[in-house]
């Protein structure tokens, strides 16, 4: 089970999925591998989940590490609270 408080997120994995979509899904996108997408998942979720998280981010190289659902919504609210904002014109 992957330990979200010390994990250091890829930003542009973390902005491929809106932080909407991650908190419907309890699926926080990690990084990006060689092509591989490492996204942590619920411990105990469907496999329509993976296909969700396939069509959000738009590739079928997917890689779930599991992590308990309370661990996963509090780092979503951590990490895309944090980002940047993008400058409005």
């Amino acid at each position: 089970m992957i330990d979200l408080n010390t994990l250091h997120l890829d930003p542009a994995a973390l902005g491929l999925m809106p932080k909407s979509s991650a908190l419907e899904l309890s699926a926080l996108p990690i990084s990006n591998q060689n092509g591989v997408y490492i996204v942590a998942v619920p411990e105990i979720f469907r496999d329509q989940l993976l296909d969700d998280i396939q069509s959000i981010l738009g590739t079928k190289q997917i890689k779930p590490v599991p992590s308990s659902r309370d661990n996963i919504v509090a780092a979503i609210h951590r990490f895309y609270d944090t980002r940047p904002k993008p400058k409005s014109k």
